[in-house]
């Protein structure tokens, strides 16, 4: 039994030693045999040490999805004290330049220089920007600025948004190739999300009609937030939106709408979401006309013995509702023109009004404050009394009556078509451009002679050249004089199937809606914008919060680049603007999912230098031949397993 376990416990020994004694060769065959491959090990790029080469540039990224927020500080802050910090740390001899990446860009220091402290105070003191991610052109600066020579440009980014770093591919291929290293430092939240209202627009609908938002959640799970719709006037609106989670990389999108009231002012109006994920885009601002019908206030100059002989029987008819003109109708007395309601006469009709110079006053006010005035003449009329207490709104001056033809002919003397251009005819197509033809008159006033401008142009006129409509801008408002009478005593216009259609279009023209008389555009926080006003007037442009905003004057025009959203007024003071414009936040800021890193960039433009390489044939070999020398000295020491196992 003894001699027994003696020889297994041998065995077991043996068969151990030979086990190893044939991995140590096979390791050495192996690791030598690989070595003749002349293996590599790659690895990532070595980080270059910051301040390295003596000069670094530090972009800030500024942009509107840098407001980005989980539980704290947003982006922005964090990247704006981690890039104070490093400049501080910079040995004294390094010198700095600092810009920022958003638009509009700012440079904080535009020139090299060691004094670190001011370059680290400038970053403290920069502002969350609302606009768009510019890296491209950060690099470029950047690029400019080493001129050639190798440097580190430190990027701070939250790394978000689609295309931001594709885009800055040419820049950061060539800023490599000068052998500078671009440092990324992500300063992005660990889970993203963020709720915005991407669309807000007015139609028709019940009540004063709806206004329909389309609402994107560009996190992963779904969102149940208020929405609240803000009309010019303050009236507010609330609506509960539920947007889905973001899906297979497309973001969840809900639509809800809210019914806005018969009544409400025109302007810019606003919708705002609850969203702490992202606050610079919570708001989106849309163009709101006026709902609900204004008034045409019309002064009768010549009631007659009956309705069927009032000066305005047949303009009555024409502005009725149903004729489609979107207006309210109020013919008054001469003495009813002392109470134009402001805000709701947006248009007054003076017919064959013989003295005006009781309501001159007003009048002039309603004109000025962006009110729209017609005047129609007929035998009430004076020349001097019209031209002495009308001088400051009239066209031209009023000279005599003047008869195209004998008032005892059937016809008068034809129109001339309305010339192609004018935006008032633009709802007439060729047909109804050539029924202006036919209207004619016996009788018109004449006036001094004029020449059209920016300010005066002739609308109509007769055959042989006599004016028959002229307009006259006067800051937002506007004067137009129809040049004989708006019944039958002159003119066979009211019997005319273009009657009605040309009083509609006219009243709609001139603002019966309130705010349609300004123009409307949109823009985007960062873009420059030109906004055409009448040529020769001095205007300003008023931004959000009622301050004014500074503007570049061209001929026709004002031009100035949004930094905030919100509504943007172009006006004189103390008068109605003439432009409204509604500025947003730009899209692509609010799709805040990942971007391709500068990391993977780098690697794409330059894979050879976005990895080293580690030789390891040289390490196979010395592990080959320490695998041997352990076999040798393994095969060659004398155990005693050796001897003879017991019998």
């Amino acid at each position: 039994m003894l001699n027994e376990g003696v020889r297994r416990g041998v065995e077991r020994r043996r068969r151990l030693h030979d086990r190893l004694l044939l991995l140590l060769r096979m390791i050495a065959l192996a690791c030598g045999l690989f070595a003749l491959t002349r293996p590599e090990l790659r690895l990532p790029e070595q980080e270059a040490r910051v301040g390295g080469s003596g000069r670094v540039v530090v972009v800030l990224d500024t942009s509107l999805s840098m407001d980005q927020r989980e539980g704290g500080d947003s982006a922005f802050t964090r990247a704006q004290r981690e890039a104070a910090a490093a400049v501080r740390e910079l040995g004294a001899d390094v010198q700095v330049a600092a810009f920022t990446a958003g638009i509009p860009e700012e440079v904080l220091a535009p020139r090299w220089t060691t004094d670190h402290g001011l370059v680290a105070t400038q970053i403290e003191a920069v502002q969350q920007a609302a606009g768009a991610t510019d890296l491209d052109g950060a690099l470029t600066r950047a690029r400019t600025l080493l001129a050639g020579e190798p440097g580190e440009v430190l990027v701070f980014t939250d790394g978000s948004g689609p295309g931001n770093v594709a885009r800055a591919s040419n820049s950061v291929a060539r800023l490599l190739a000068t052998g500078s290293a671009l440092i990324p430092r992500s300063v992005g939240v660990a889970t993203p999300a963020n709720l915005v209202v991407t669309d807000a627009r007015y139609g028709d609908g019940l009540e004063g009609g709806t206004v329909t938002l389309t609402v994107r959640n560009y996190g992963s799970n779904a969102v149940e937030s208020p929405a609240t719709v803000e009309l010019p006037d303050g009236a507010r609106m609330t609506v509960f939106v539920q947007a889905p989670g973001a899906a297979k990389g497309a973001p969840g999108e809900a639509t809800s709408a809210v019914t806005v009231p018969r009544q409400a002012a025109g302007g810019v109006a606003v919708v705002t979401v609850a969203d702490p994920g992202l606050l610079l885009d919570d708001a989106r601002y849309f163009h709101l006309p006026r709902v609900g019908q204004s008034r045409v206030l019309v002064v009768d100059g010549d009631p007659g013995s009956s309705p069927t002989k009032s000066e305005v029987y047949f303009l009555e008819r024409a502005l009725a509702p149903f004729a489609g003109a979107g207006a309210a109708l109020a013919v008054v007395a001469p003495a009813g023109a002392l109470q134009l309601a402001e805000g709701k006469d947006r248009v007054a009709v003076l017919a064959n009004l013989g003295d005006p110079t009781q309501l001159a006053p007003t009048l002039v006010d309603f004109v000025r404050g962006g009110g729209a005035l017609v005047l129609s003449v007929g035998d009430n009329v004076s020349a001097s009394v019209w031209n002495s207490a009308l001088s400051s709104l009239l066209p031209a001056p009023l000279t005599r009556t003047r008869d195209l033809v004998s008032l005892e002919a059937d016809e008068g003397m034809p129109l001339v078509a309305p010339e192609l251009g004018i935006d008032l005819f633009e709802p007439f197509d060729r047909g109804g451009r050539l029924g202006f033809e036919r209207i004619r008159s016996r009788r018109i006033f004449a006036v001094e002679g004029y020449s059209d401008s920016e300010d005066v142009r002739t609308l109509l006129r007769y055959q042989g050249g006599a004016p028959a409509l002229i307009e006259r801008r006067i800051g937002a408002g506007r004067v137009l004089l129809w040049t004989s009478t708006i019944d039958v005593g002159w003119s066979n216009f009211p019997l005319q199937s273009t009657y009605a259609p040309f009083w509609a279009r006219l009243v709609a023209w001139l603002g019966g809606e309130v705010g349609s008389a300004a123009s409307r555009m949109n823009g985007e926080v960062g873009e420059p914008l030109s906004v055409s006003v009448p040529a020769g007037e001095s205007f300003e442009v008023t931004g959000p919060k009622g301050e004014r905003v500074g503007v570049s004057r061209l001929p026709g025009a004002v031009a100035f680049t949004p930094e905030t959203p919100g509504a943007y007024a172009i006006g004189r003071s103390d008068e109605p603007p003439v432009a409204w414009v509604a500025v947003n936040t730009p899209a692509s800021e609010s799709d805040i999912r990942a971007d391709e890193s500068f990391e993977e960039a780098k690697a794409r433009i330059d894979p050879e230098r976005a990895r080293r390489e580690v030789p390891l044939d040289a390490l196979l070999v010395l592990v080959a031949a320490v695998a041997l020398v352990a076999a040798a000295w393994l095969g060659a020491a004398p155990i005693e397993d050796r001897e003879e196992l017991p019998s």
